[in-house]
């Protein structure tokens, strides 16, 4: 289903979570973007997008969860709420099931935030209600801890950091800030402590009339041909359906993965905005997921000697610093000299999180320096562009 609408009919196989086979398309329109071609299923495909909707097995904290939740695999949690999201509005439903979608959908229905949070979050060991197992957060892929939560009229994503230096939470905050600064369009990221976890907090980008569609899915699409340049091939796509302002997005992105030296802009930390009633493709998606940068999973030795990096875009294509700003067009829009005092900005940052973080004032310093570097680094650049 894609809201109230019947997209497709056939045998699903809930031990597997995957349809077995399909017997009908209902509405082809409405499929989701990627999983046809030509006018054709591409089962294996289909459920591919299915299975990505749930928890990963690479997890962090993914053992404490399930146990917690008295669950043997994550993928088990898929169909506990009909497999939906608020990341799109797509749900299975049984044929003989009399639900709507206004009766289920987590944009305006309330769940067990709390109880889930903390079984994702917290260190103590305790065991969850059966309530825990009935929220969006059951399907809401990627390998940091996070949770879904309703605050206010708004929802609200936490996403914790990798278990080290607890980094990732403040770079989300900085990214958007930095953003903001030069005139990008970025989700909005904060800072709290929830379960003595340093976690990032934003707001759904969504609401009841939009869907995101990753760029892995929209690569899917239209099946590139051999020789075809992914980024060339993707724009392409995006101006045949007239997406606005596609590249000068694209751009943003990547002049702020460069001067952030983000290491995880895989295909499905990217994309574009789709309207949900008529499948229009609106727009590319606001920033997000900017926080492995800076060196976020380094130590603080290699931090200390850190000079290039591989910045990743389209299935793992790696673009050695120096060449992204080749296929970058315009760096005299920006005005980098915004960012002066993000340095001291991100010092302040990281040492109000200390208590919990644990990070030690010599990283700290490090990053200040690292990130002064890189902007200092973008000024000279734009200078010898011309800008």
């Amino acid at each position: 289903m894609h809201k109230d609408i019947p997209v497709l009919r056939g045998e699903y196989d809930l031990s597997t979570h995957s349809f077995r086979r399909v017997e009908s398309i209902m509405n082809p329109n409405h499929m989701p973007v990627g999983t046809m071609y030509d006018g054709e299923i591409g089962l294996e495909r289909f459920n591919h997008w299915i299975r990505w909707r749930g928890i990963p097995e690479y997890r962090v904290g993914l053992d404490q969860l399930l146990d917690k939740l008295g669950i043997e695999h994550p993928s088990d949690l898929l169909d506990m709420e009909y497999a939906l999201s608020v990341s799109d509005h797509y749900w299975i439903k049984p044929a003989n099931d009399r639900n709507t979608y206004e009766d289920l959908n987590f944009f305006e229905r309330d769940f067990a935030q709390e109880e889930f949070g903390k079984a994702m979050f917290s260190t103590i060991r305790f065991e969850a209600s059966d309530a825990a197992l009935h929220t969006p957060n059951n399907t809401l892929c990627g390998y940091h801890r996070k949770a879904w939560f309703h605050r206010g009229s708004s929802l609200m994503l936490y996403k914790g950091g990798s278990p080290w230096f607890q980094q990732e939470p403040v770079m989300e905050w900085m990214a958007s800030e930095i953003g903001v600064r030069l005139g990008m369009d970025v989700v909005k990221y904060d800072v709290k402590v929830y379960e003595n976890q340093l976690v990032s907090e934003c707001k759904n980008m969504l609401d009841l009339d939009t869907d995101l569609v990753p760029a892995d899915d929209i690569l899917y699409a239209g099946m590139k041909k051999k020789g075809e340049i992914v980024l060339d091939y993707y724009m392409n796509l995006l101006e045949s359906h007239h997406v606005p302002n596609a590249m000068e997005a694209m751009d943003d992105m990547m002049i702020l993965d460069f001067m952030l030296m983000n290491t995880d802009r895989h295909n499905q930390n990217f994309g574009i905005l789709v309207d949900a009633n008529t499948m229009e493709w609106l727009k590319v998606a606001p920033i997000f997921d900017t926080g492995t940068c800076l060196g976020a999973l380094k130590s603080d030795e290699d931090l200390e000697h850190i000079q290039e990096f591989e910045y990743k875009l389209f299935r793992g294509r790696v673009i050695v610093d120096e060449r992204l700003i080749g296929i970058i067009a315009k760096h005299g829009s920006y005005d980098f000299s915004a960012l002066d005092d993000m340095p001291v900005a991100l010092a302040r940052k990281l040492a109000k999180f200390q208590d919990v973080s644990g990070m030690r004032n010599e990283r700290i310093q490090l990053l200040a320096n690292l990130l002064g570097a890189r902007i200092e680094r973008m000024k000279r650049l734009q200078l010898r562009e011309g800008g």
